[in-house]
């Protein structure tokens, strides 16, 4: 089945209805398309919009349910299946709260599974691999977005990989009695993620892609998992680019979660769910995830990746100042009103370049035609995806964009898009696909973006026009002042 890509109203992602034929612009031949997997094969189906073409494989798992007794434990391998597997409906959100992110999805600890969008033909074509990790603060969202999965940014020559990992504190849980057991305590996303990278490496040639030409890619907390994978040395060799976008503070030392510490915020966790007695691991996996959910708000849970001496060493700060983090091309970068802009970025791309890692830094300015014409208005926190994605304008009628306008000053309606905003998210479509081919995001033709070291503090700018400029700091611009209290 072919389908065009529409926005849902009320939510971020369309879903898939295979039952329905095919119609309307980009519908072709129904039937889908089959790639064999190591574990057994898939039917995909094609997408078009906005003149791009991609084959969208949704739902492969690459890891078993982490339910019952795997419940906070590291992820286990997923299980063949005979016959062809219908990969066309998005997979389910992993458990979280209330989110304005893929709402229409079903929330379930049975949530490990990934997406697989390529303009590949044949096994043969070897593309570059870029594998991106949704936002979300490590708490909510989800990688079943129309946004992430859109066949724009794949049409410039590559195979884009969307995953989901566990979230809050069903991913980042930590308690002595788990330390007991064995590797994770306080990791388990991070390793889900790891996991996914392993599936990469096993079977993206499969879909075109070239497992020794893999970048990760995120935005705000999914730059976090980025960051997670290039402090732990469980990962070297699973990837050998890295991108993050507005998810750069995991490098402060500010943001270092001890084991100390999460245990501590893990047995609140377990006194709220009434699991603090003498078997308070057997309690917590027999309660339902909403459960766990809720103790989780009442005890004030906080997610954040975890020092737990293997998976991560040694807080990440200390991994970045010493270089001991995994030294690939790195693109770090934020939004014109972010604060992040002054402290976090300049910090993570002092560090990894000073360790001999090749470093670009950018600033996303941006605005569409709408948000351009409103007094005040300044690009802000995820705008640059659907950029990025070549979204425009299914990524910025997304309730998730719309909500997160209001922290750069504008407008909360959909705002308008020209031809300007389509010349940017072809620019910054290709940029991302030449990094991802070359390790370096010049483009012949397009632009020459130098790279970043701290005597220099060069940077690009990614708006109308794209120039490089010196002085990142200098690029954030304070969004008006009721939007900067949000």
């Amino acid at each position: 089945m072919s389908k065009t890509m529409l926005p849902l109203v009320g939510a971020a992602i369309v879903l898939s209805a295979c039952a329905t034929a095919p119609s309307g612009p980009g519908a072709g031949a129904a039937g889908g398309e089959v790639v064999q997997t190591r574990l057994g094969a898939v039917r995909g189906e094609t997408v078009s919009d906005v003149g791009a073409t991609a084959r969208i494989f949704r739902g492969i798992p690459y890891a078993a349910p982490p339910v019952g007794p795997l419940r906070w434990k590291p992820p286990q391998p997923a299980q063949a299946w005979s016959g062809v597997r219908d990969a066309t409906g998005w997979p389910n959100r992993c458990p979280q709260g209330e989110s304005s992110m893929g709402a229409a999805t079903p929330l379930s600890e049975d949530c490990l599974y990934l997406n697989v969008v390529t303009p590949a033909r044949s096994p043969g074509a070897r593309l570059p691999v870029m594998v991106f990790y949704h936002g979300g603060g490590l708490t909510t969202g989800t990688s079943s977005s129309t946004t992430y999965n859109h066949p724009k940014l794949p049409s410039q020559g590559v195979v884009v990989v969307t995953a989901n990992s566990r979230l809050g504190p069903l991913g980042y849980l930590a308690h002595p009695a788990l330390a007991a057991e064995g590797r994770g305590s306080g990791n388990f996303g991070t390793l889900d993620i790891r996991a996914s990278l392993e599936w990469v490496r096993d079977n993206i040639a499969a879909f075109g892609g070239d497992p020794n030409n893999v970048t990760i890619f995120g935005e705000s907390g999914g730059g976090t998992k980025v960051i997670s994978q290039m402090a732990s040395p469980l990962s070297r060799g699973l990837f050998h680019k890295a991108i993050v976008e507005s998810g750069s503070a995991l490098v402060s030392a500010q943001r270092t979660t001890t084991r100390q510490t999460a245990e501590a915020r893990g047995a609140a966790l377990a006194r709220a769910l009434g699991a603090d007695g003498a078997n308070p691991l057997a309690a917590m996996r027999a309660a339902s995830w909403q459960d766990v959910i809720a103790a989780a708000a009442k005890a004030e849970f906080s997610a954040n990746v975890v020092v737990d001496g293997e998976v991560i060493p040694a807080p990440v700060h200390e991994i970045f100042k010493a270089g001991r983090q995994a030294k690939v091309p790195l693109i770090v970068g934020a939004n014109t009103g972010e604060a992040s802009l002054r402290r976090d970025v300049p910090e993570m791309a002092n560090l990894h370049s000073a360790a001999g890692g090749p470093t670009w830094v950018y600033n996303f300015s941006q605005l569409p035609l709408g948000w351009r014409q409103e007094k005040g208005c300044v690009a802000f926190h995820g705008l640059e995806l659907s950029y990025v994605f070549g979204a425009i304008p299914v990524g910025l009628s997304s309730p998730t964009t719309l909500f997160l306008a209001r922290g750069g000053g504008c407008s909360q309606k959909t705002p308008a898009h020209d031809e300007q905003d389509m010349r940017v998210a072809d620019q910054a479509s290709r940029i991302w696909a030449q990094f991802a081919k070359t390790g370096n995001p010049s483009v012949p033709g397009l632009i020459e973006w130098p790279r970043y070291t701290q005597a220099s503090n060069v940077y690009l700018d990614i708006g109308t026009p794209l120039a490089a400029k010196r002085g990142i700091e200098s690029a954030y611009v304070a969004p008006p002042a009721a939007a900067a209290g949000r």
